[in-house]
Order: structure tokens, then C-alpha cells, then sequence
């Protein structure tokens, strides 16, 4: 009678220690240790999924500003050549101020030549800027004192930008259609030319007499 309880007792101290918590304790330990490694696997993944977006963004950021600047460089090489091109006067305008090879100047009867020309003087329509010859020169104004030397003779403004030692009447008429006017120069030959020509001859005249 003493033995059973014993054996009884210790069946079920055997059971509960094997079989009930046994089995209680291992899922839940299992279950737990699932939940951390999949915690852990998503914090991973979540750190290395931010770091690539960031990364890719920070490229992104980096590319397009690298193409701002390209760009912004290419804008300020191309205006930076644009002004280049600007600078001076092309050779073949330098080529055009010029008088040709047996170049013989339109004649005409000299008084209409400057009526004519003194209209042509005050005409905004030969230039493409808006100025006239009597923008710069009304009233005998604007000459420089080598104005009253007879032509051809050196001109300051020939010489820098056209690189001519020499200058006729006419040859200066067509600088000042090319330069301050922003014009092409007027036919060689023409009636148009000769007028102007001839009412410079009267400028001239008057600015010598003022002297």
C-alpha cells in the first residue's frame, strides 16, 4: 500500500515534468524565437531597403545636380563664345567697308546728290538699330578733329576695327553703316552711296569752317 502512491507520485511528477511542461514550454519557445528572428530579418531589411533608397536618391540628387552644373556650364561656354563672336568685325565685313578692285563711284549731278543725301543722313530706316547719321552728327557734332583732313587719311576707328591705314570719304560712310548703324555696308557703285558721300563733303565743309 505504500508503493503505489510512491509510484503514482512519481508517474505523475514524470509526466508533469516531461510531457506538460515540455510540451507547453517548446512551442512558445519556438514561436518566440520565430517572432525575433523575423523582427530582426525585417528591421535588416528595412535598414538595407532605406539605405539603397538613400543611397539611390543621394545618385539621383548627385546626377542631377552634376547635369545642373553641366548644363549651367554649357550655357556659360556657349554665351561666353556667343559674346567671343560678337567682339570686332568679321573679315568679311572688314572685306566689304573696303573699295573694290577698279572701283569707279556712282556720278551724278552734284547738288541733287546732296539733297538727296542730307535725306539719307537723317533716315533711321538704313540702320537696323534705330540711329541715323545725324544721331551721332547733327550740328556738325560727334567728329573727330582728323575730320577736316582731306580724304583718304587715317581714321582711329578704321584702324582698330577694320584695320585699314587709310580711309576714303566713302569707305568712311559705309564704317559708320557697318559699326554704330548695324548695317550692311550700301552697294559700291550706287546712287545712294554718292549722296552720302557728298553731303559728308558738305559736313566736312562746315566743321572746317568752325574751326
Amino acid at each position: 500500500m505504500v508503493s503505489v502512491p510512491m509510484m503514482t507520485v512519481v508517474a505523475v511528477a514524470g509526466f508533469n515534468a516531461s510531457s506538460g511542461p515540455g510540451l507547453g514550454l517548446i512551442p512558445s519557445a519556438e514561436a518566440a524565437q520565430g517572432e525575433a528572428e523575423g523582427e530582426a530579418r525585417g528591421e535588416a531589411e528595412g535598414e538595407a531597403k532605406g539605405e539603397a533608397e538613400g543611397s539611390a536618391k543621394g545618385e539621383g540628387e548627385a546626377e542631377g545636380r552634376a547635369e545642373g552644373e553641366g548644363e549651367a556650364e554649357g550655357k556659360a561656354e556657349g554665351e561666353a563664345e556667343g559674346e567671343a563672336e560678337g567682339e570686332g568685325v568679321s573679315a568679311k565685313l572688314k572685306k566689304a567697308v573696303r573699295r573694290p578692285e577698279g572701283y569707279t563711284p556712282y556720278q551724278g549731278n552734284v547738288a541733287d546728290l546732296r539733297a538727296k543725301g542730307e535725306k539719307l543722313f537723317n533716315d533711321t530706316s538704313l540702320s537696323s538699330n534705330g540711329l541715323a547719321c545725324a544721331t551721332c552728327h547733327a550740328n556738325g557734332a560727334g567728329y573727330n578733329a582728323t575730320f577736316k583732313n582731306e580724304y583718304p587719311h587715317p581714321v582711329a576707328m578704321g584702324k582698330r576695327d577694320f584695320g585699314m591705314d587709310m580711309v576714303y570719304l566713302d569707305e568712311m560712310v559705309q564704317i559708320c553703316m557697318v559699326a554704330p548703324m548695324a548695317a550692311e555696308p550700301l552697294e559700291w557703285g550706287s546712287e545712294e552711296l554718292a549722296a552720302l558721300t557728298e553731303y559728308s563733303r558738305v559736313q566736312q565743309k562746315e566743321f572746317i569752317d568752325k574751326q
